[in-house]
């Protein structure tokens, strides 16, 4: 059993790879996105590290693999040699009003150059490796602006596009992903300024994440609470 607020989390994320991929099968343990360029596996429930183990060698030629067990507990999978994990926290912030700070423009994606806009700041800004080189459309495809509850997210700085991100929301909760700013634009209040947007375009909704080490910060003060932890393995193309 996990509690609430990783329930939320798990069900936005497994709704809006649902909404998104171009392939979904749901096995008894496990839910798998296929994508144009990733795999992505969401465990559904506890296994172990013996099935994760497993399906990370379950890759398909020419494609990444990213595996997310939320029912790690701390323990790790025996990985593949290309493999890496990472231990993250689950963060979720109560349905309410946030303040959202002056003097940035943020604003909501609707056309297809400022979505390649958004995925270039993405894939560079973290970096994500499974997604480089960067070819367009690959990470966020075009048809997310027409998916119901999805929306992208750019931030400017002095009228250039400078963060990006995007929500899901399921009916439930809010999912926030994706949040990243270059190294060459932090500094600036754009994430903090994306972020409050985006949440307080749905005040009655929990926003639920994962948050990195750098990203920590901003979510603990903008009343984000840790609510567990998810195990987060990839593999890149072979």
């Amino acid at each position: 059993m996990i509690n609430f607020g990783v329930e939320l989390y798990l069900g936005n994320a497994s709704a809006m790879w649902r909404a998104v991929a171009d392939e979904v099968r749901a096995e008894d343990d496990h839910q798998r996105a296929e994508t144009a360029a990733v795999s992505r596996i969401l465990m559904t429930r506890t296994t172990g590290p013996d099935r994760v183990a497993e399906l990370l060698r379950s890759r398909l030629p020419g494609r990444a693999l990213v595996v997310e067990d939320l029912f790690a507990g701390g323990r790790v999978a025996r990985l593949p040699d290309d493999a890496r994990v990472w231990q993250i926290p689950v963060m979720v912030r109560p349905a309410g009003e946030i303040a959202v700070p002056d003097g940035v423009r943020v604003a909501r994606v609707s056309d297809e150059n400022d979505l390649a806009d958004a995925e270039r700041l993405i894939v560079d800004g973290f970096p994500m490796a499974v997604y480089q080189p960067l070819v367009r459309g690959r990470a966020l495809p075009p048809r997310v602006l027409g998916v119901p509850g999805w929306s992208v997210w750019l931030a400017y700085r002095d009228g250039v596009p400078a963060a990006a991100g995007y929500t899901y929301d399921d009916g439930t909760s809010v999912g926030l992903y994706w949040l990243a700013t270059p190294a060459e634009h932090r500094g600036h209040g754009l994430g903090r300024a994306l972020l409050s947007t985006a949440v307080a375009a749905h005040p009655d909704r929990p926003v639920t994440l994962v948050a990195t080490d750098a990203g920590l910060p901003l979510y603990e003060s903008a009343g984000f609470l840790p609510v567990g932890g998810t195990a987060w393995y990839t593999r890149r193309a072979g």
